[in-house]
């Protein structure tokens, strides 16, 4: 009987740990959507995506195809990998 109790804690626990991480995990992925979002926001960007047009509006859209400096298409860059990295939606 001991070895079920050790066996169903160490279960709880993994799945604890796990349940945990995924939501980190949603956080980031969250986190990184908005910081894409902010910067085609600020390249005047017409957005489709309902969430990203609900917060950021496409009263001063003028484009679908914006123009980023290095630095901002690095960044970008940077956002799309880490995205990939934890199998963002």
């Amino acid at each position: 009987m001991n070895n079920f109790k050790v066996a169903a804690l160490v279960g709880f626990v993994s799945l604890l740990g796990a349940s945990t991480v995924a939501m980190a995990s949603e956080q980031e992925c969250q986190k990184l959507k908005n910081d894409h979002d902010v910067i085609y926001a600020s390249k005047g960007f017409c957005f489709k995506d309902p969430d990203a047009k609900a917060k950021y509006g496409n009263d001063n859209c003028y484009t679908t195809k914006p123009k980023f400096s290095e630095k901002e298409q690095q960044r970008l860059d940077a956002i799309k990998d880490r995205q990939k990295e934890l199998n963002c939606k």
